[in-house]
């Protein structure tokens, strides 16, 4: 089988970073290689790093000084040898089989490009059911298609668990090391770009949420990064798909008609807002909702970002005959 590049990069992460290393070590997958990425460390990570190189040749101790993970990535993919590359937190454990699987499955599916695992969420934080909804989510898509339409409301697979072609880096470009969610830019630019994402639908890695975990505490990944990030590839996407039809945005609060003017600023012409109570938009049409243009008349946008409530919409949308991706997409 191909060999595959594990990326590991860390920071201070003595707590967890040995068991880390050992879930890859301990792979039934025996072609790879793994890149520790020592980002600027403190503490007794470089250690611990440098005792598994010394009793395993497959593993190399990298060190970047630019603080920020993509850095740190940037740095492990100019020095990637393998076939395929996967990606490893210092916080998480891959499952044995992930390896082999991943790279069986990208060897039978040479039309998929990137591929990740579903994960099983593990949490020290008491109030964490935020993030584990946020799993379940992700879980649920599975499907090329499902990732290409679920992109613009979050990161569809989780970062760690994926493992991609090589080559893709070569062709799209490495990590974006501006103020931004580094993995969903990826995706965006390479879906964008017309790559084919998947999902293996078994748990492969155990995805261990921490209060000091980077999803959590970095500006990164605020709301607000997300949505400036993908309202860019929205915009970019629209502009070539929509094809004249006008534009609706679904959601009439305070925090969609905000949405919508970034949207706007990216060059995207709004025609109308809807919503299930009528509510007036200063200067702007409204559309109530069971008053919607049928399928190719028009293409919509929701920005409504309650938990749920995006599945409830597209059902609805698609029992009127409306095709997600087509007709309407869900941005939030």
């Amino acid at each position: 089988m191909a060999r595959a590049t594990v990326l590991l990069p860390f920071r201070n992460a003595s707590a967890s970073l040995d068991a880390a290393i050992a879930s890859i070590a301990q792979q039934t997958h025996f072609n790879w290689n793994m890149l520790l990425i020592d980002n600027a460390s403190t503490d007794e990570s470089p250690g611990i790093a440098k005792r598994w190189v010394d009793r395993d040749a497959r593993i190399t101790l990298l060190h970047e000084s630019r603080i920020g993970i993509a850095h740190a990535l940037n740095t492990g993919l100019n020095h990637a040898e393998g076939a395929y590359i996967a990606r490893m937190d210092a916080d998480d454990l891959s499952h044995p089989e992930r390896l082999a699987k991943q790279v069986a499955w990208l060897e039978a599916h040479p039309e998929v490009g990137v591929l990740g695992t579903r994960t099983a969420f593990s949490s020290t934080v008491e109030e964490s059911r935020g993030m584990r909804s946020f799993v379940l989510w992700q879980d649920a898509i599975i499907t090329p298609h499902e990732h290409y339409v679920k992109r613009f409301v979050d990161a569809p697979l989780a970062h760690p668990t994926v493992m991609f072609r090589r080559a893709l880096v070569e062709l799209h470009g490495g990590y974006d090391t501006g103020p931004l969610p580094e993995d969903h830019e990826l995706w965006l630019r390479w879906m964008d770009a017309g790559v084919r994402f998947a999902k293996l639908p078994e748990e492969l890695l155990t995805w261990n949420d921490h209060a000091h975990r980077l999803s959590r505490t970095h500006a990164n990944y605020s709301v607000d990064a997300f949505f400036r990030n993908k309202v860019k590839w929205l915009a970019k996407w629209m502009k070539r798909s929509v094809n004249g039809r006008p534009v609706i945005i679904a959601g009439t609060s305070g925090l969609c008609r905000d949405r919508a003017e970034k949207l706007e600023a990216e060059g995207v012409v709004i025609h109308a807002f809807t919503d299930v109570m009528p509510r007036a938009v200063p200067g702007r049409a409204f559309i109530p909702h069971d008053r919607l243009p049928p399928a190719g008349e028009a293409f919509i946008v929701s920005f409504i970002s309650q938990r749920g409530t995006g599945d409830r919409i597209a059902e609805f949308l698609v029992s009127r005959g409306l095709a997600e991706g087509e007709d309407f997409i869900l941005a939030a």
